[in-house]
């Protein structure tokens, strides 16, 4: 099976990092596009819970567009086709399924844990979501 179109979740973890660079190094090899998103969650729960504001989510999307470039960077200085996004809404959904669904992604590179430290001790929630419920092969780097 020869990949076209990866995708790689980013949340600023380590192990994040270290699927991006996974991924890097398999879009170098096969000549396949690379997708990097980095998602900020939106929980309507804590929407109204906590009375989060849109102004919240705006000021993390600016903070989050910032963080993106140097992943940019060093996938262009490996001469990889390179897209990145910043997304508001639910990790899991987009990760798994909207995204790869309307981009045409093929694999799907993440993290085996985020930087939640309950995820820590296991395989994070949003990976296992995205394990049972992508549309394509996930590759999961610990």
């Amino acid at each position: 099976m020869t990949y076209k179109h990866i995708l790689v979740g980013l949340d600023g973890s380590k192990k994040a990092d270290k699927a991006f660079e996974t991924a890097c190094a398999l879009a170098s090899a096969l000549s396949a596009s690379l997708s990097a998103v980095w998602i900020v969650n939106r929980d309507r729960g804590m929407d109204s819970t906590f009375g989060v504001s849109e102004d919240f989510y705006q000021d993390r999307i600016g903070q989050v567009k910032q963080k993106l470039g140097p992943y940019v960077e060093k996938a262009k200085k490996q001469h990889i086709d390179i897209t990145a996004e910043t997304l508001l809404g639910n990790v899991k959904m987009l990760l798994a399924k909207e995204y790869p669904e309307a981009h045409g992604i093929d694999l799907i590179v993440v993290g085996d844990t985020g930087l939640n430290s309950i995820e820590r001790l296991v395989v994070g929630s949003h990976t296992s979501y995205v394990i049972r419920n992508a549309s394509c092969d996930v590759l999961v780097v610990k």
